[in-house]
């Protein structure tokens, strides 16, 4: 299964039932995903949390990390995953899609972290599509 389709599912799910906010499981990915979402405002915040569990019978306490993440109530995202486990789909500098809807980007993973399509074009660089966001 593909975690960041599953994160973002967590968040449309969440959104339709009116939450204020959400936990997800951590990895570097999501985490960088969420930091361009709350530098364009999409969502309120984010914070890690380490949470320390024990399992039945075993003495040792095991730590696990979750993303709690705060929503917009205004805001309403629609994300759509372009790039697959499955089929990753790839771009150069100078093919970098533009959204059709003006507060729409994409976010790619490019060989300098995430960043947003703007950005991209502006330093230059291509990389694999992660997802739209309109």
């Amino acid at each position: 299964m593909d975690p960041i389709a599953d994160m973002f599912s967590q968040i449309r799910n969440a959104q339709t039932a009116r939450k204020d906010s959400l936990a997800v499981n951590y990895s570097k990915i999501k985490l960088a995903i969420l930091e361009i979402l709350k530098a364009r405002h999409q969502i309120a915040d984010y914070r890690l949390i380490q949470k320390k569990t024990t399992s039945r019978g075993k003495s040792r306490a095991k730590e696990i990390s979750v993303i709690q993440i705060n929503l917009i109530d205004q805001v309403s995202l629609e994300i759509n995953r372009v790039s697959r486990p499955g089929r990753r789909v790839y771009t150069s500098r100078l093919d970098i899609p533009r959204p059709k809807k003006p507060r729409s980007f994409i976010i790619l993973s490019t060989s300098r972290g995430l960043l947003d399509g703007e950005e991209a074009r502006k330093k230059g660089l291509g990389g694999e599509i992660i997802c739209e966001i309109r």
